[in-house]
């Protein structure tokens, strides 16, 4: 599992720009920036991949708007696992229904990962993809989204069609 993407917000004491009338997106350095109107004291910071990046942009972003950021709050970290299985889509759907701590979506007509959101927003929302591919969106802790990848992998394996093949061919000879 890879650290695709954090998304921060950078408080501001005041508007960092003034009379805003629609929002303002620039990129840089491969960092998407926003500043929405109607919070015009916070600058949305896209792409950062570390925590180490968000303390550099941090004296940038206070020379640029010339006053102090007064609170950094990580809103979303993305992280993405790519590989190459066979997962039992609809026996994995039938299993997770009424899932005491996720609410599962799965529609192959709408989307073709199956969506898993917590009902306790602190984890992370998990979509889970026929190849055994996963993303983990959200969770306010490191902790709280390594419980989610556990939880993700233990799924995949019970799920993973060539195990349960391998397996029946051996309870077979």
């Amino acid at each position: 599992m890879k650290l695709k993407n954090i998304k921060v917000r950078y408080l501001f004491e005041n508007d960092v720009v003034k009379n805003l009338n629609s929002h303002i997106i620039w990129k840089k350095d491969g960092l998407s920036f926003t500043i929405y109107k109607n919070s015009s004291k916070f600058v949305n910071v896209t792409g950062l991949k570390n925590l180490r990046e968000i303390e550099q942009q941090k004296p940038l972003m206070e020379k640029l708007f010339a006053q102090q950021i007064t609170s950094v709050k990580i809103d979303n970290i993305f992280f993405s696992k790519k590989d190459y299985k066979n997962i039992d889509m609809n026996s994995l759907y039938n299993y997770l229904k009424g899932n005491k701590n996720y609410f599962c979506n799965y529609n192959i007509e709408l989307f073709v990962a199956l969506t898993l959101h917590p009902k306790n927003k602190i984890y992370p929302t998990i979509l889970l993809f026929r190849t055994g591919s996963y993303t983990l969106m959200g969770g306010k802790s490191m902790k709280n989204i390594y419980e989610s990848e556990s939880f993700v992998k233990e799924l995949i394996d019970m799920f993973n069609k060539e195990k349960v093949c391998n397996k029946e061919k051996l309870d077979i000879s």
